[in-house]
């Protein structure tokens, strides 16, 4: 039998059986589909800005006269961290942080000055829970200020502030409403501290003013 015939015939056998073989295996996509990742508001952005206003209302103490304010406020907010906390507590905690910085300004219509202006910086922690447009939140801050202090007396009694720059800190809580993924409202109600820490004396005392009050705020988030 002439052999050069059955080596092509031989070749093709092979293959064809090799064929079958790879067929009967699954195939194997080229690519992994993935699913994307559907993020959140909170998740998905870094930075807000917001302004609003209020009223203040307090007394200066050692039961000076009471002073109301209106605050104009302007504050830029960076998210510092991503949600978390999930499995603290049952996940009452879950949330994340950001870091506010504001400018403001505030007009006294009922006490010794006319304005307080300054800067404000400080933490913000946002409670966070799945599906709600509500979220509660605490923040503080510390700053520096400016008022056109008037060195009054009343008798014996200075009033007012003891002199122009003035430091400030205060406390604050509430919740942030999110009308869709951008735009959003807060209302807080807060507690401001206004002194100058003694740099005034002896020439003037430090006469300290505390104020609390509600505030409104419209932001956007980007």
């Amino acid at each position: 039998m002439n052999l050069k015939f059955l080596f092509p015939l031989f070749a093709f056998t092979i293959s064809t059986l090799c064929v079958q073989a790879d067929d009967s295996l699954p195939m194997k996509p080229r690519f992994h589909a993935t699913t994307p990742t559907v993020k959140t508001p909170e998740l998905n952005y870094d930075w807000s800005i917001e302004t609003g206003s209020g009223i203040l209302l307090g007394d200066v103490r050692t039961d000076l006269k009471g002073y109301t304010m209106v605050p104009a406020f302007l504050t830029g907010s960076m998210k510092m961290d991503d949600v978390s906390l999930d499995n603290l507590m049952g996940g009452i905690f879950r949330g994340y942080t950001e870091f506010m910085f504001t400018a403001y300004g505030m007009a006294i219509t009922d006490g010794y000055e006319s304005r307080f202006v300054g800067m404000q910086y400080g933490p913000r922690y946002n409670f966070v829970q799945p599906g709600w447009k509500f979220v509660p939140f605490i923040e503080g801050h510390v700053g520096f200020g400016f008022t056109d202090s008037r060195g009054l007396t009343e008798g014996t009694k200075q009033v007012g502030q003891g002199e122009d720059f003035c430091f400030n800190f205060g406390i604050a809580a509430g919740t942030r409403y999110d009308i869709n993924d951008a735009w959003f409202v807060r209302l807080k109600a807060i507690y401001e501290h206004f002194s100058n820490a003694g740099l005034s004396e002896p020439q003037r005392a430090n006469r300290a003013c505390d104020i609390a009050g509600p505030e409104l705020s419209f932001g956007y988030r980007f």
